[in-house]
């Protein structure tokens, strides 16, 4: 972890004014922690056995400080002009001594930094293009601070209610807001310069950039992807014997698992991990053991736990909430497995999704252009293939998007859930949020690019950094940039046809993944699970829903709420992402104040 601050106006930073300005973050002091005083600058790191690279670095009068792995360092060595051994922090802070800001846009990796350059007296932050890496910052007239954690930064339990309305209905805050009042997050792909008194931020890396190309050979995409996927992965393999996957059976998951073994000859994973859900439609491990089969490797299984489960070490004091934080159980276990064997690096699955999903807008795009019997020829193919009426299908994917605009202010209320309070869903213009989150919105015949580019700036919500801490890193090999680029740019035929999405990858993969696994198209839940978390820690849950934070904060009615609980769990319908999103806030709120260990320990009592 790292926290750091500048005194705008220059003039010496004591280490009283960077820390009395947060309150003390908690852990700070001591033997661990390294405190570095630059003039107006001063940074500390703290470091915990296992760490997996420096977080500081010098050179000349410069001062760099966080989280830098890099996918292109032999680029980066040549822009920094140096062939000897330096950490990758400090191979990115010669290059930009030596190239200046030219040099942040050829940075490829994960990484959340600021440098001080005390030269210029100018600060430097940069954040990677899918915010992979985390970095926040807080901005008063005299102290402008950053961290790697956000709650560092908070000066009191004040949250931001915005961010509450969009976590509440499940949506994707923007990205540089954060729960914190106050507290931004430097936006994925942004950049923050301080020289003097004057800031100026920008964005060096936005998926709004790239549109896709109306048509072209799918070999040479097909190829194109495979290349990339594999340099994405190479890229992020760690030492020999160090490696792990995390492995669910389905498509993304499991092409990981295939190429790591490609490239490394066989030995490129030391083993793979599972977490098995046996409810419902959670379990998958026909479509595991299809991959194990094929590549001979060691597998461990966590199996089977549940959403507000007791463990004796209690749920973490995360900085900031997640939609799924009650599974808190399920997470160390996982982070164990990979510890006991020795691993350093967990490769992840996640990220395809964003971008190789596609979307129908492309039919919408096609109708605007002109380009009518394309449209109708592609709505009469996902009419046979979905089993659906064609002129539905043309009402909701050509009509609405492409009309809708013109008739933006008389579309329908969203119908929020009932445990919304009425006066938080108007101080918050709830509805309109709602409505803009779902509409088709776009340039016109640039709807599918826009949709996907939404979708890629929602990446950063949904990376792990818990519970691995700072001896196990987990790395994305489909958020390899120039393997996104490539597909931002890709005809939209490539990613999704009525046989399937994701089209360019399944076709990339032929014969390296299982057939049963490359052409399934379905995909686990974990639905029934929560459900039955519901009922299995009846007693808990009711203890937290007795008087709600979220109820005294005046954002819910949490009559409504224990109702909408209580349907659930008698199996009547009910809008599960949302009220989920509620009761891991809720839950979060509680481990944050203290309040949860006394429910806890009174529920415990009461078993």
């Amino acid at each position: 972890m790292f926290f750091c601050g500048l005194r705008r106006s220059g003039g010496t930073l004591s280490e009283t004014e960077l820390f009395g300005a947060a309150g003390v973050p908690r852990g700070w002091r001591g033997p661990e922690t390294a405190i570095l005083s630059h003039g107006p600058f001063m940074v500390a790191v703290r470091s915990g056995p296992g760490l997996m690279r420096p977080l500081m670095a010098r050179h000349r009068q410069m001062v760099a400080v966080g989280d830098v792995r890099l996918d292109n360092r032999a680029e980066v060595a040549r822009l920094a002009g140096v062939s000897g051994a330096a950490s990758d922090l400090e191979l990115v802070l010669r290059a930009l001594d030596a190239q200046g800001e030219k040099a942040i846009s050829e940075l490829l990796g994960d990484f959340g930094l600021v440098i001080w350059d005390a030269r210029a007296h100018k600060l430097l932050a940069i954040r990677d293009a899918f915010g992979v890496k985390p970095l926040y910052y807080r901005a008063t007239p005299e102290l402008l601070q950053f961290s790697s954690r956000a709650d560092t930064l908070a000066t009191a339990e004040r949250y931001d209610v915005e961010y509450i309305a969009d976590f509440l209905t499940g949506l994707v805050a923007p990205d540089d807001r954060t729960i914190w009042d106050g507290v931004k997050a430097l936006p994925a792909g942004g950049c923050l310069l301080q020289r003097g008194t004057q800031a100026r931020g920008w964005r060096y890396w936005s998926p709004d950039a790239f549109e896709p190309e109306p048509h072209g050979d799918a070999p040479y995409y097909e190829d194109q992807f495979l290349t990339l996927f594999r340099d994405g992965v190479r890229a992020r393999l760690g030492a020999p014997g160090t490696t792990w996957s995390q492995l669910s059976g389905g498509l993304d998951s499991s092409s990981v698992v295939a190429m790591a073994q490609t490239v490394g000859g066989g030995r490129g994973l030391a083993g793979t991990l599972t977490v098995v859900d046996t409810l419902g439609a959670g379990d998958e491990r026909r479509y595991v053991d299809s991959v194990l089969r094929r590549y001979d490797l060691r597998n461990e299984q966590v199996r089977d736990q549940w959403a507000w489960q007791h463990d004796d070490d209690g749920p973490p004091g995360l900085d900031v909430p997640r939609p799924l934080f009650p599974f808190w159980a399920r997470d160390p276990p996982v982070a164990d497995v990979v510890r006991r064997a020795g691993g350093r690096v967990l490769l992840s699955g996640f990220g395809s999704d964003h971008y190789l999903m596609g979307n129908l807008n492309y039919i919408a795009d096609a109708a605007s252009r002109g380009r009518l019997g394309l449209a109708t020829k592609e709505l009469t193919r996902w009419a046979v293939a979905m089993r659906q009426s064609f002129w539905g299908l043309a009402r909701e994917h050509v009509v609405a998007p492409v009309v809708g605009g013109y008739f933006a202010g008389r579309r329908a209320v969203p119908n929020l859930p009932s445990w919304v309070a009425t006066d938080f869903a108007a101080r918050t213009k709830l509805h309109s949020r709602v409505n803009e989150a779902t509409a088709s919105a776009g340039p016109r015949g640039g709807l599918f690019a826009a949709r996907i580019a939404r979708d890629v700036a929602a990446i950063p919500s949904g990376v792990d950094r818990w519970p691995f801490g700072e001896d196990i890193e987990v790395r994305y090999p489909f958020l390899h940039r120039p393997l996104v680029e490539a597909c931002l740019k890709m005809p939209a035929a490539m990613r999704i046809r009525p046989a399937g999405t994701k089209w360019v990858l399944r076709q990339a993969m032929r014969g390296m993944l299982p057939e049963d696994v490359r052409t399934r198209a379905s995909k686990g839940l974990i639905d029934a699970r929560i459900l039955w978390s519901l009922n299995r820690e009846r007693g808990r849950i009711d203890r937290l829903l007795h008087d709600p934070l979220l109820a005294q904060m005046g954002c819910i009615d949490p009559e409504a709420l224990r109702r909408d609980v209580d349907a659930a769990r008698r199996g009547e319908p009910v809008r599960l992402v949302m009220l989920m999103s509620v009761l891991s806030l809720e839950t979060w709120l509680a481990v944050r104040n203290g309040r949860w260990s006394e429910l806890d320990a009174a529920a415990q009592s009461a078993a």
